[in-house]
């Protein structure tokens, strides 16, 4: 188990406190400033060391026109509803493409949906390389899961000492 501490900060990140729903949502700003539309929120996991999977990077993000909620959703592949990563896919297959052009892919991995059922392109048509490979997952699980997740699919945080507080806690 990874070592971390509670109150490892060097100074304050700046904003307000501002509370998430729950001690294990992922998605909510801990920090904001300002007021109406000019609000913005500190990136909950970009904030947190690369030790417990950040970036150790302060990212304040508009609250109002979307761009918090873009960067959790498609930097992070953390929903909006539930606070919590996506579920990946149950399974995957690479299926074949018809008529695809010459800087296209001629096969394509797709992976299968536990909410709608369907298999959904988890890669580009292009043949080229993506900064954030889940982007094409995470875009049909924002529109499609609505909260729903894959049974058992609860081992996404960092085994440390925040989580062992937390757990001790009861939270």
């Amino acid at each position: 188990m990874r070592r971390a501490s509670l109150f490892n900060r060097s100074k304050h990140p700046g904003g307000i406190c501002n509370p998430p729903r729950d001690p294990r949502d992922l998605y909510t700003p801990r920090f904001v400033k300002g007021k109406g539309r000019s609000k913005i929120g500190l990136c909950p996991i970009c904030i947190e060391s690369p030790l417990r999977g950040g970036r150790g990077q302060k990212l304040w993000l508009s609250t109002k026109f979307s761009a918090f909620n873009y960067h959790m959703q498609f930097a992070h592949g953390v929903s909006a509803t539930t606070g919590r990563p996506f579920s990946p896919p149950l399974s995957y297959r690479t299926s074949n493409r018809r008529h695809a052009l010459k800087l296209e892919r001629s096969e394509i991995l797709e992976g299968r949906c536990h909410k709608c059922k369907k298999w959904i392109p988890v890669e580009s048509i292009k043949d080229c390389e993506v900064k954030v490979k889940e982007l094409f997952w995470w875009k049909h699980a924002a529109t499609c899961h609505q909260g729903s997740q894959v049974p058992g699919d609860d081992d996404f945080y960092e085994q440390d000492d925040v989580l062992r507080c937390l757990e001790e806690l009861g939270l």
